[in-house]
């Protein structure tokens, strides 16, 4: 008994350590390619090595963070965003997600028409927010997760879900990192939600799942592009 209450605040605050982290690597506030040194998070962060040592493990085994050398000359350091990975986590999430819109278009009626209405308003929402002049990245990125976590939410299942919420992050890591590239083709990304909108109101689980890729897809085009433009980040 006494093991397991010592036990459960290490858990905490290990879980509490890999969160901020990844939050920080997630939002670009460190860098790809940033070197991470255990004293110096410690500081940042207000907290012991310990939690921070299980923190790095974790996101490392995640790709969120690598190690470069062998043994005690080893490093740690944000991951890069290259062109390759951009491609194949697109895929992936847009996969993931396309289920979860399958779902969403198959619930009873009155639980699908609270939803469209929903996806509704936070569609012009975000078109609002990337009209506006200047445009509000911030609320823009935020209303576009918004958006999509709301339909994954409405309908998917415990294990969907944990596939959502592990990959969809590696994806926001270069929607944050890029968008100031990007910002021209957000009006085309809400019009590409109006179609997985319409296929959800209509209870058409093919075309929903269809949509979603198919919105993925395009967005994982138009990030290559700003990639070709100004280059991988984190990449020497």
């Amino acid at each position: 008994m006494i093991e397991r209450a010592l036990a459960e605040p290490r858990r905490e605050y290990a879980t509490e350590a890999y969160e901020r982290l990844r939050d920080l690597i997630v939002q670009g506030k460190l860098p790809p390619g940033a070197r991470l040194v255990e004293t110096e998070l410690s500081e940042r962060l207000g907290m012991s090595r310990t939690p921070l040592r299980t923190a790095l493990y974790l996101l490392n085994q995640e790709g969120y963070v690598e190690a470069i050398g062998e043994g005690r000359q080893s490093r740690l350091s944000v991951a890069p965003l290259t062109q390759d990975d951009a491609m194949e986590i697109f895929d992936i999430v847009g996969e993931v997600e396309g289920l979860a819109a399958r779902r969403s278009a198959s619930l009873p009626l009155a639980s699908r028409d609270s939803l469209v209405a929903e996806l509704r308003a936070v569609n012009s929402a975000m078109r609002a927010a990337a009209e506006q002049r200047p445009p509000s990245p911030s609320e823009t990125i935020r209303l576009d997760g918004e958006f999509h976590r709301t339909y994954v939410e409405a309908a998917a299942g415990r294990r969907l879900l944990s596939f959502f919420r592990s990959v969809k992050p590696h994806a926001d890591r270069f929607i944050y990192l890029y968008y100031t590239t990007l910002t021209t083709e957000i009006i085309v990304s809400t019009q590409e939600h109006e179609v997985i909108i319409d296929a959800i109101a209509a209870g058409d689980a093919a075309a929903a799942l269809h949509a979603v890729q198919t919105n993925w897809r395009n967005a994982a085009g138009r990030l290559a592009k700003s990639i070709t433009a100004i280059g991988e980040r984190g990449v020497w």
